[in-house]
This record gives C-alpha cells, structure tokens and sequence, in this order.
C-alpha cells in the first residue's frame, strides 16, 4: 500500500471481496469494510466515475486484443492524475502533493528551487489551504448542480414499513418472457429515502434494495 491502510474500504459484492480471505485481510488490517447495495452502482458513485473515464483510455491504448490491457495503467492513471477535474477545478496531483505536475517539456526551464525548507514549508501550506478550500468549494458546488438536474428528472417513490412490493428479478438465467419483477416481499426496514430492506413472505430472506428496483403492489 504506497498511502498506509485506509480507515475504510467500500467495495460491491463481487465474490473477490466476499470471500472469507478477503475478509479476514480487512480484519487483519483493521478496516472498515462497507459493501454497496446489490445491483446498484449509484452507491459507490465516485469509484465507478472513475472507471468510466478509466476503461475507455484503457481500451484506446490497448492493442487489438485488449490483452496488453494492464501495461497501460501506468500512463493511463498518470494522464488522470495530471488533467484538471472539473468537479474540483484541480488536478488531484495537485491536491496530493501541493505542487503542478512537471512534464518533459518542464526541463527545458530551470526547476523552482526554494530559498530553504523553512519558506518551502510555509509556500507548500499556503498552497494547500487555499487549494484544499477552492477545491472543496467547487466539488459542493459541482454536487449541487448535479442533484438539481436529478431531482428536476427524478422524484423518488416512498415505501412504509409492512408495505408489500415487488422487487427487481435479477436471476441471470431469466429470458425475454420471464418476468422483471418477482415477489411479492415485504418492506421491514428504510435505511433512507433511496434504500429499503425486504422480507420474503416465508420471512427466510431479508434483502437490501434501492428504489430503483421495487415497484408496488397495487
């Protein structure tokens, strides 16, 4: 680990991270282990916008195959550190290291060199005051933005305890006549306004699930 061991880690429910090894390295390194809501990658929304702009660079550097696909993740994650992030106004090399990046045509200029480590020391922590702040400012400003265009196309359907509903039928085996909402289940639990927690009418089963995949029983 280049950073030491994270306070948490939020991962879905792949079986590399449900796994009994896994779990017990997460025990071992005193994480905090937060598993999203099957089905639903909105939950972990910075990682997968992160992969969104990942993959398709990886893909575009990869040979015809795609097999050559992991000796590409070095220039690839150096391009996304290095670009400025509309979401922040920065480059996260920035926020990192309070510094700009230097590129080959850099060396064609002297480097900035400080006077001493004490005035390099007050320069760096200046930077990272007012960048930390500005790029704080402009990712709430960002966040607000994007739930006005979500909730101008979206309002989310609300669910009471003991209501019966139908939930989204994920079985990978179904085909185009099978239905897309099994059940019925009954709602036990809100987590909050977009996740619910669900019983089966034999009260065997209890599933987490987000709106987006529960429809009501009329």
């Amino acid at each position: 680990m280049i950073y030491g061991v994270p306070l948490e880690i939020i991962t879905d429910n792949g079986r590399q991270f449900t796994s009994s090894l896994y779990e017990s390295l997460i025990q071992l390194a005193g994480c905090c282990h937060i598993k999203t809501t099957p089905y639903n990658p909105q939950a972990n929304g910075q990682c997968e916008r992160h992969n969104g702009t990942l993959v398709p660079n990886l893909v575009a550097l990869s040979n015809r195959s795609k097999s050559n696909w992991d000796n590409k993740l070095i220039p690839t994650t150096y391009n996304y550190n290095t670009t400025r992030h509309d979401s922040t106004g920065y480059a996260p090399f920035e926020l990192m290291f309070a510094r700009s990046p230097r590129f080959i045509f850099d060396f064609l200029s002297p480097p900035s060199i400080p006077s001493n480590a004490k005035n390099y020391r007050k320069q760096m922590n200046i930077f990272l005051e007012h960048t930390l702040l500005a790029a704080r400012n402009n990712n709430l400003h960002h966040q607000f933005k994007a739930k006005q265009r979500y909730d101008r196309n979206r309002s989310d359907p609300q669910y009471s305890i003991g209501q019966r509903v139908l939930i989204r039928n994920r079985n990978r085996n179904m085909n185009k006549f099978s239905s897309k909402f099994i059940g019925p289940y009954t709602i036990i639990k809100k987590i909050n306004n977009k996740t619910y927690v669900v019983q089966n009418t034999d009260q065997t089963h209890e599933t987490q699930i987000t709106v987006q995949d529960l429809r009501p029983i009329n």
